[in-house]
């Protein structure tokens, strides 16, 4: 997740790197598509992969800075990881 401090009072707005072109205003919406992303890249069982899901965010509320999560160890088993 990319936070991008915008200088402006405007409304906040958001993207997806693997979505282009297209800027989401209602985060209700990002919140589904986070979710429909997630299930495209790591499929319906959550599978750990090394794919990077982008989300930018641009806000006069929030700060320049950037987050990663590092896939790796889960303290619950998954489906299938025998």
């Amino acid at each position: 997740m990319r936070l991008h401090h915008l200088y402006e009072d405007t409304a906040p707005w958001a993207c997806f790197d693997e979505i282009k072109g297209k800027k989401f205003e209602d985060f209700k919406e990002v919140n589904k598509m986070i979710l429909e992303v997630t299930d495209k890249v790591a499929g319906k069982n959550g599978n750990i992969v090394d794919i990077p899901i982008v989300l930018n965010i641009y806000s006069h509320t929030c700060p320049d800075l950037t987050l990663i999560d590092l896939p790796g160890i889960t303290r619950i088993p998954l489906k299938g990881s025998d």
